[in-house]
């Protein structure tokens, strides 16, 4: 089973608007083996992931990585995901999110964690 425990690298903190900014990473266990982690910033109303790590043979993980994300964000008012982390395009599609420059993806966080059904068949 996946595990993913959340990392505050900053404190967080309310800017003049009320909104959260800080930085974070999540570190991934597969049962108790650390196995990769990511990490990301929340700057206004976007969450934006800066890294990510995962095993190559286990894309289920990144994607785990990338909802774990998402949910810190969306949990400190952020509404938006942004993502430029090449090695997470398959799981990013998967998800929902679109490219909306070269090699950089977004999307809207309620949207993104609502699942993958039907995008998977693409």
């Amino acid at each position: 089973m996946y595990f993913f425990k959340p990392i505050a690298l900053s404190e967080e903190k309310k800017n003049i608007n009320g909104v959260f900014e800080c930085a974070f990473k999540y570190d991934g266990y597969d049962s108790d083996d650390f196995s990769g982690g990511c990490e990301g910033v929340i700057e206004g109303n976007y969450v934006i992931v800066t890294k990510i790590a995962f095993p190559a043979d286990k894309p289920d993980f990144c994607e785990g990585l990338l909802r774990a994300a998402l949910n810190y964000g969306a949990n400190r008012g952020a509404y938006m995901a942004r993502c430029c982390c090449l090695n997470a395009i398959d799981s990013m599609e998967m998800m929902g999110f679109e490219e909306v420059e070269p090699g950089c993806f977004e999307g809207d966080i309620p949207t993104l964690l609502g699942g993958s059904c039907g995008r998977c068949a693409k």
